[in-house]
């Protein structure tokens, strides 16, 4: 008997994880799949500290937050839940792929509301976890694209900006709209014409390097994805802007 409930709850967890892996793939999903494993987080003190269910959680949170208007409070709220649970996982097992495409996730998208100081300091913690984790899988779009995010968001970095972070930082990053380019057109290579925010992304840097034909020819492409999301739904009213402007 002593045996049997732990794998019992085992079991349980591991049909709850594919439970939640389908929600995480749907639409309009993302609010039952993140209550889901915050039931099972606050049910079991030794579950706070499973890294399956930390990184889940973390990429739960990472999908609610896309179902939240970019200036809504709520949205950076969730990200910050979300990195808190991915730090945690990463501090169990910092060789866990899923842990550190995650943490690197969520890492990256609060640099977003960070002043040019903390961008950079947090954006230099986001490399380490990604670099670790490309080295382990070179292959994986969501990756390639958070590299290309990097790069894009650095190349864009004003001289003030640059002049602030040389005062704080020893090497500031260096990247350019090519380096970006270069890793968003591997994410689309692999799973063509199905990812909008990539390529919202190959559209911004074509129209940062000027290159208006192609930038129409990946806003075109881009038209015909059906949006999962209110941040999907933002970027292509946008692309459909765009596509108006440069036609």
């Amino acid at each position: 008997m002593q045996n049997f409930f732990p794998k019992l709850i085992s079991q349980n967890c591991f049909q709850s994880f594919a439970r939640v892996d389908d929600l995480l793939e749907k639409s309009n999903e993302q609010q039952n799949a993140y209550d889901e494993l915050k039931k099972m987080y606050d049910s079991d003190d030794s579950l706070k500290v499973n890294t399956e269910l930390l990184w889940r959680l973390a990429r739960a949170c990472h999908a609610l937050a896309n179902t939240v208007d970019q200036k809504n409070p709520t949205k950076k709220a969730i990200l910050i839940e979300g990195r808190e649970y991915a730090t945690e996982a990463y501090k169990l097992d910092e060789n866990n792929f899923n842990v550190l495409k995650w943490v690197a996730v969520l890492t990256g998208s609060l640099t977003d509301y960070l002043g040019t100081q903390a961008k950079i300091e947090q954006g230099n913690l986001f490399k380490k976890y990604l670099d670790k984790a490309i080295a382990m899988q070179p292959t994986e779009r969501t990756l390639l694209h958070m590299r290309g995010r990097f790069a894009f968001s650095v190349a864009n970095l004003s001289w003030l900006e640059r002049k602030a972070a040389a005062a704080f930082f020893t090497a500031v990053p260096q990247a350019t709209v090519d380096d970006a380019l270069e890793d968003f057109l591997a994410a689309e290579e692999l799973e063509p014409g199905s990812w909008l925010e990539n390529l919202y992304y190959l559209v911004q840097c074509f129209l940062a390097k000027k290159d208006k034909e192609s930038a129409v020819k990946y806003m075109k492409i881009a038209e015909q994805v059906i949006p999962k999301d209110d941040a999907d739904r933002q970027m292509m009213s946008e692309i459909k802007t765009l596509l108006v402007k440069y036609s």
